[in-house]
């Protein structure tokens, strides 16, 4: 267990980087929460980590992550990403905590918090609140976009660095929960410079392609494109919710957007439909999602920046999986596709699998990477959420594939569960 396994805390959102110059570097973050926190519904004890290795996962340091932000204690949904220099990237969401009795609805303070490292995380440079509660005066007016999202528009933390211009994206989201009127929106901001100076902020939603849920982002060959739920798209005949995807080569500035299908059985999935780009070849992406009634996810592929997509050849369910969750897709360098995913069985106990596709787009059986079945406490499945247990993560690199996952083997918390895996075992043979 990546995370340890003391029963007093519950671990979740892991997400990991491999530098793809060199893979032998690999980074993991992830968060937990103080059971006796979770267990009266407050976020008090959220605390995020680093995990780093420099021999390809074999071995890993850990580290607790310190922000220096006394006004934010609480850290969720947190990041990580190497640039084309080796630069290390972590951020988080960083919250304050309400005051008790405070009105229903209401939201902290809070900001999506970014420092980068230029020696493998021994050294930070200080931490940047890049899209906050206040920075209002930011935001690129949009018709389209609520603005009551804009006064909350710190939720679900990510960023990227472009493997090849060194252009670092950062997005943080309104948290609006499923089944309520207002709509999740995602807002992002770009930095071409390293990080000593920030754009303004912007929303991946616009007119005729609104977003309904949230998504997630990539960035590559100087391209950034970003995948997300929306209400209705300008095409003739689709019936939404639909998955749009989208690229920009100006910064964000503008996008062109594409509908790639109509979602079904979307999960409530945060960070998602998870994308992927082709390290080697601009304008190839992948994307995954899942379906109610599969036992695997389904990926497209796109050479064209998302104009049109082809189905993979997915693997056959593995023998009791009636559903899959909490897709996740990676590219290693040399342009092989890794998909990792949650297989529920008809008890809702899960193990978790692995395969792997060449250029070709056809996936090799699926492994299964979990030693232990999970099954999620009952009582947290009431909240969409699962007390953050949203989403898996996958990396790739030097003929490895690396996963990590919350892992609910105990039936009572979660603790993050990590996997190296050759490739060769998970491409067809």
């Amino acid at each position: 267990m990546l995370s340890g396994e003391d029963p007093a805390f519950s671990a979740a959102v892991p997400e990991i980087a491999v530098d793809i110059r060199n893979p032998n570097r690999v980074a993991i973050v992830w968060r937990h929460i103080s059971m006796a926190d979770a267990n009266q519904d407050t976020q008090r004890s959220l605390i995020c980590h680093l995990s780093l290795s420099i021999d390809g996962g074999r071995s890993f340091t850990h580290q607790q992550l310190d922000w220096s932000s006394p006004e934010t204690p609480v850290c969720n949904s947190p990041y990580v990403d190497i640039g084309p220099k080796g630069e290390l990237m972590i951020g988080a969401t960083l919250a304050g905590v309400l005051p008790q009795g405070a009105p229903e609805g209401s939201h902290p303070y809070g900001k999506v918090g970014m420092r980068i490292s230029l020696d493998w995380g021994r050294n930070w440079k200080p931490t940047q609140g890049l899209i906050a509660s206040d920075h209002g005066e930011r935001f690129v007016l949009d018709p389209a976009i609520p603005v009551e999202a804009t006064k909350v528009p710190w939720d679900g933390g990510r960023g990227v660095i472009d493997s090849r211009t060194g252009a670092i994206t950062v997005s943080g989201g309104f948290p609006a929960p499923p089944g309520e009127k207002s709509h999740s929106q995602r807002f992002f901001t770009v930095s071409s410079d390293g990080g000593t100076s920030w754009g303004p902020i912007r929303a991946w939603g616009g007119a005729g392609w609104p977003q309904r849920w949230d998504g997630t982002m990539v960035s590559a060959h100087g391209k950034l494109a970003v995948s997300y739920l929306a209400d209705a798209v300008p095409v003739a005949a689709a019936r939404c919710l639909c998955i749009v995807f989208a690229t920009s080569d100006d910064g964000g500035e503008t996008f062109t957007r594409h509908l790639v299908a109509e979602a079904d059985g979307f999960d409530r999935l945060v960070h998602y439909p998870p994308i992927a780009a082709h390290p080697l070849r601009d304008g190839t992406y992948a994307l995954a999602n899942v379906t109610k009634e599969s036992g695997t996810p389904i990926v497209r592929l796109s050479a064209d920046g998302g104009a049109h997509w082809r189905l993979a050849t997915m693997p056959a369910a593995p023998p009791g999986v009636v559903r899959a969750s909490r897709p996740a897709i990676a590219y290693a360098e040399d342009g092989t596709l890794v998909l990792l995913w949650r297989g529920y069985r008809a008890d809702r106990s899960y193990h978790v699998f692995m395969a792997a596709a060449r250029e070709d787009g056809r996936f090799g059986a699926a492994v299964q990477v979990s030693t232990q079945a999970s099954l999620e406490p009952e009582i947290y499945l009431k909240d969409y959420s699962v007390r953050g247990d949203f989403i898996s993560a996958v990396g790739a690199g030097g003929g490895t594939a690396h996963g990590a996952w919350t892992d609910w083997r105990s039936g009572k918390v979660g603790q993050i569960s990590y996997v190296r895996m050759p490739l060769d075992r998970l491409l067809p043979q």
